[in-house]
């Protein structure tokens, strides 16, 4: 009886070529090419990874983006749409080679596909998308204030039981971020705690409560957002006051319980 055939290892030099493996690139105004995705190509079709890019219930994270674009908040809707056009050349084509030719086609993108090759280069663009998933690259309060108000303005706008629902007012400075209209005499205040250890949790969530009781007329809620607070859900302390991080599905089910009382 024959013995079978044992292959070689198989060898990075020799995955690399089928697989074309590129780190894309993105070209921002006034800044450096940053990498912004990844793309392989393996089954007959070509697949995309990247962390900015993330959806919730068709909610787009803005966090990956901050932490890799600190400086570029403002310009989210079109890095958005610059995505959404990356996906459609990848789902139209079953080689990588193909997508980089049709970002060459379309600089309107600013988009550009490098090979990864292990390089240093290319070994720190990935790098760098690791570090903006993983929460490593800590964000400033000002910055995370401005997070904050574009993932409600996503909220708002994708969410349907939130249909109505529009921010009223914002504020430059201190904890206060935004007052949310969500129906008729309902206001919500957005606070924004960045610096607050669970064990306060309930105490701020009781000084809330009071100041939407004593200061404001009708119906006055608080949005209490701790970031640093590891949960799997908001937190419903009192009938005015909803704690929650900034996961994005956290702040999104916390405004429908908002607007539903």
């Amino acid at each position: 009886m024959r013995q079978p055939h044992l292959s070689k290892p198989v060898t990075t030099a020799q995955v690399a070529p089928k697989r074309h493996l590129k780190v894309v690139q993105y070209l921002p105004l006034n800044g450096e090419p940053t990498a912004c995705a990844a793309i392989w190509s393996e089954g007959g079709y070509v697949h995309l990874a990247s962390p900015l890019a993330r959806t919730r219930r068709g909610v787009l994270d803005p966090q990956p983006y901050v932490r890799m674009f600190p400086d570029a908040l403002a310009l989210i809707d079109a890095f958005e749409e610059t995505m959404t056009w990356l996906d459609a050349a990848c789902y139209a084509a079953t080689d990588p080679r193909q997508v980089e030719a049709a970002c060459r086609q379309h600089p309107e993108w600013r988009l550009q596909c490098v090979r990864y090759d292990g390089s240093d280069a290319t070994l720190l663009g990935m790098g760098g998308l690791i570090r903006a998933a993983e929460k490593v690259v800590p964000m400033s309060e000002p910055v995370m204030r401005n997070c904050l108000l574009e993932l409600i303005k996503q909220i708002l706008k994708s969410e349907p039981e939130l249909a109505g629902a529009q921010i009223n007012s914002t504020f430059p400075n201190g904890t206060d971020v935004a007052t949310l209209e969500l129906g008729l005499d309902s206001v919500v205040l957005v606070t924004l705690l960045a610096d607050l250890v669970s064990t306060d949790m309930i105490r701020q969530g009781l000084l809330a409560h009071h100041r939407m009781s004593d200061a404001h007329k009708g119906w006055a809620q608080c949005l209490l957002v701790l970031p640093e607070l590891e949960m799997d859900q908001p937190v419903f302390m009192t009938s005015r006051v909803v704690v929650t991080n900034l996961n994005p599905g956290n702040v999104r089910a916390a405004l429908v319980h908002m607007d539903q009382r």
